[in-house]
């Protein structure tokens, strides 16, 4: 709870909106002094190329006589560009379908070898004593690969 008793409080919360009601004004002016004015004709919002008619009633078969005929009508171009789209669009479903049936398959992969890791670590059988280790730090039963000087790998 705020405790409006508090004079520090009050002496914030006064040039708080002493300096909010400072910008309105200033906001106001520029646009008066700009000139700037509100047009009715204008519209707002994004642009488009057809016209919305006046009567949107299907029931009505009179609406076509008293609608305007500016209409959009696309062309078959139009109409090819928007069948690519769709099929592009189809595409990349398909695909985030693929790719989440993929996530899941490797989410079960590392879920059977937690599990796995956890089975082992409960028997114990997975565990290196320090006498496993050779001198150079590595378990006697890791293969160590060598390269000669002619390219040749050799495992030891």
């Amino acid at each position: 709870m705020i405790n409006v008793d508090n004079k520090y409080f009050k002496f914030c919360l006064g040039t708080f909106c002493a300096i909010g009601g400072v910008l309105i004004i200033i906001i106001l002016l520029n646009s008066i002094i700009r000139g700037d004015v509100i047009d009715p004709n204008k519209q707002y919002g994004p642009p488009h190329n057809y016209h919305v008619p006046n009567c949107i009633h299907p029931v009505d078969f009179d609406c076509e006589m008293k609608c305007d005929t500016h209409l959009f009508v696309p062309t078959e171009q139009d109409v090819m560009i928007l069948d690519t789209m769709l099929n592009q669009v189809n595409n990349i479903e398909l695909d985030i379908d693929t790719l989440h049936i993929r996530i899941n398959r490797i989410e079960d992969k590392i879920d059977d070898l937690i599990e796995e890791q956890t089975k082992e670590d409960e028997t114990g059988s997975n565990y290196k004593t320090k006498e496993d280790t050779d001198w150079t730090g590595t378990y006697q039963d890791e293969h160590v690969m060598w390269i000669s000087g002619n390219g040749d790998t050799i495992w030891e």
